[in-house]
């Protein structure tokens, strides 16, 4: 073989110059992952209050005063105040009366009891009553239906 031919392989390993060059392709794939919203029903909420009648038990508490005069006419020593007996109020009532010296008459006394009574009964008062009303659409131009 002689050295001015170049069109075999040379005997250091390297390519030959003059041979026609090779390509090799490179290539790469890339992935795109992404979310696209899109409607498929929705849903409605709305309150509804209404006023009813409800009949409530109650206990309704009257008290009621009785007065009666008790006479004492007794002489005493000084002035008292009203003072309590048990449920019933002594309130006392004076008079100087004139004798040939002067003495203080316990003239009276009030009793005052007072009585308490109680009464079932059952009124009728107005309450609020509240509901809430779901509803639900399919797709975005189906009609709303009331959910249960």
């Amino acid at each position: 073989m002689n050295e001015s031919d170049n069109s075999g392989p040379r005997n250091d390993g390297l390519p030959n110059p003059l041979q026609e060059p090779v390509s090799i392709a490179a290539t790469q794939e890339d992935v795109f992952i992404g979310v696209e919203k899109q409607e498929t029903g929705a849903v409605r909420v709305h309150k509804v209050v209404h006023d009813e009648f409800v009949d409530v038990p109650v206990t309704l508490r009257s008290e009621h005063v009785h007065t009666r005069r008790v006479s004492i006419n007794r002489p005493v020593e000084s002035e008292y105040g009203p003072h309590q007996e048990g449920d019933t109020l002594v309130i006392p009532v004076f008079e100087y009366v004139p004798v040939i010296e002067m003495h203080l008459m316990l003239k009276e006394e009030l009793h005052v009891t007072k009585h308490t009574t109680e009464q079932d009964s059952v009124q009728s008062v107005s309450v609020k009553k509240e509901e809430v009303v779901v509803e639900k659409r399919d797709g975005e131009q189906g009609g709303w239906k009331k959910q249960e």
